[in-house]
């Protein structure tokens, strides 16, 4: 935590224009003076702007923007809440909406930064014109979502709130193959892992835009405290999105 003062009020505007927020926090720094804010930052690198609200023994709390990501604007920003100057229930606010709602929105960029590239990739590389090894543009993309697509399987295996049909499962299974997380705790250590028999780079570009529309499905349907994280234990933080290089193919 950090404690920022503003000895003058235009001071405040740097915090301003750091908010990933449309709610009162925002509205309070741009209308009000405010000579004194605390930053609070996660190990995952999630920072939360704390102001007191004016004239109120309130507390408002938003979120600054995530780093090493580029912001879509057709994503809604995690509103700001207001809070009573009481640690507890202050916390499980911040955890239940706030942060749920920072991970939705993460999460959604991500899968609008994947689908750029692969529509990207499918305009500028035509069947037949991918090197090997690849070109290193079409291979920056690939990494990114070779990156994230672990976690969005891993989301989605854990996801109760979505029917899965025995095609959705399938194709889950297939993707995990090439994707999937290693090592995890529902895994045997000691057993060899299945090879695809798929080249992963020819599955990105072929059903890639598959799992981000099966994501997006399944976000819609999962419950709004935790979206797509992995269920987490009653009153526990959301699991953190990952944050990986922001996509330069954006439209």
């Amino acid at each position: 935590m950090r404690v920022e003062n503003y000895a003058l009020q235009v001071w405040q505007g740097d915090l301003a224009a750091c908010l990933w927020d449309t709610g009162p926090l925002l509205h309070t720094l741009e209308k009000y003076r405010v000579p004194v804010a605390a930053i609070l930052r996660s190990e995952s690198g999630i920072e939360l702007a704390v102001v007191q609200a004016p004239h109120h023994d309130l507390y408002h709390i938003g979120a600054l923007f995530p780093k090493d990501i580029y912001l879509d604007e057709a994503v809604t920003p995690p509103a700001s809440i207001t809070v009573q100057p009481a640690a507890v229930p202050a916390a499980r606010k911040v955890s239940s909406t706030l942060l749920a709602d920072y991970h939705r929105a993460f999460f959604q960029m991500q899968l609008n930064h994947l689908g750029d590239d692969l529509a990207w990739a499918h305009e500028a590389y035509e069947p037949g014109t991918v090197l090997d090894p690849p070109q290193q543009d079409l291979a920056d993309a690939f990494a990114r979502f070779a990156a994230i697509a672990p976690h969005i399987i891993a989301a989605l295996r854990t996801n109760d709130a979505h029917p899965f049909s025995t095609h959705e499962k399938a194709f889950l299974e297939r993707l995990d193959a090439a994707f999937g997380q290693r090592g995890s705790a529902s895994e045997d250590p000691g057993a060899a892992r299945k090879i695809p028999s798929v080249d992963p780079l020819a599955l990105w570009l072929t059903e890639g835009d598959g799992l981000i529309e099966l994501a997006r499905t399944a976000g819609r349907t999962a419950p709004a405290q935790t979206a797509l994280s992995r269920a987490a234990e009653p009153r526990a933080v959301p699991s953190p999105p990952v944050q990986v290089a922001a996509s330069p193919n954006r439209r």
